[in-house]
């Protein structure tokens, strides 16, 4: 098998620091980011930090506003829990879509992504959310269904900012994550859709009841239903 060795651009690296730094809350929901800082900071011209604040706008993570300049994303609570209750519908709807019958080469593709997690050291709080967003998007792909795709990735956001949420418990939400994600890729292996669907469901809500919990809140506090992700009933 050859080994490939992945170069990450300076773009890319500045990306990546930026990234970590919301993660971990060093740089605070709705906080200005200027590229001189950052410049500064990382030793390196603004060109790149340009570029990767692009990037980082392009995934949801910034905000540019007209006369104000970049600052991270100002996002509630409230509107995650709406994102990733609707990402969790959306994996639903794909999971109906090709009634339950992935394909071999989608096996293979979420096997080498829980390989991955399943090497996870807990170093690199970044890797449980690239590789989740992965595994989840496999299925959705399944569905062979473009606009259900572009809806799928225009919520990408919502991973990274329900880790946020949890980055208190970094080590323990990394570690869990072969295990969560083995469990769904059994389920899949079954292609039985009620099962699938069912699965799907469980995974959402133990999600979004978690992190409600954490937060000592409770649904009912919601303007919104936590229902979209009930799994369909099939006669």
């Amino acid at each position: 098998m050859k080994n490939i060795i992945h170069h990450k651009t300076l773009r890319e690296q500045v990306a990546d620091a930026i990234r970590k730094k919301i993660l971990y809350h060093e740089l605070e929901l709705g906080m200005r980011i200027t590229e001189s800082e950052l410049a500064e900071k990382f030793g390196v011209s603004h060109g790149p930090v340009r570029e990767a604040l692009r990037q980082l706008e392009q995934e949801g993570l910034v905000v540019y506003t007209r006369n104000v300049g970049c600052s991270v994303r100002d996002i509630s609570f409230q509107n995650v829990v709406e994102a990733l209750l609707i990402r969790g519908s959306y994996e639903l709807t794909a999971a109906r879509a090709c009634r339950g019958n992935i394909s071999d080469k989608a096996f293979h593709e979420m096997a080498d992504i829980l390989e991955s997690m399943k090497n996870m050291d807990g170093s690199d709080f970044t890797e449980p959310i690239i590789f989740d967003n992965k595994f989840h998007t496999v299925l959705i792909h399944e569905a062979h269904m473009p606009y259900l795709t572009k809806a799928w990735n225009s919520l990408d956001f919502a991973t990274f900012f329900t880790f946020y949420e949890q980055a208190d418990h970094k080590d323990t939400v990394t570690m869990r994550q072969y295990n969560v994600h083995k469990e769904i890729y059994d389920i899949y292996l079954t292609r039985d859709c009620q099962a699938i669907c069912d699965i799907i469901s469980k995974h959402y809500k133990n999600s979004v009841e978690y992190m409600v919990k954490e937060k000592k809140i409770k649904e009912a506090d919601f303007p919104f239903s936590f229902d979209i992700i009930n799994p369909p009933a099939f006669s």
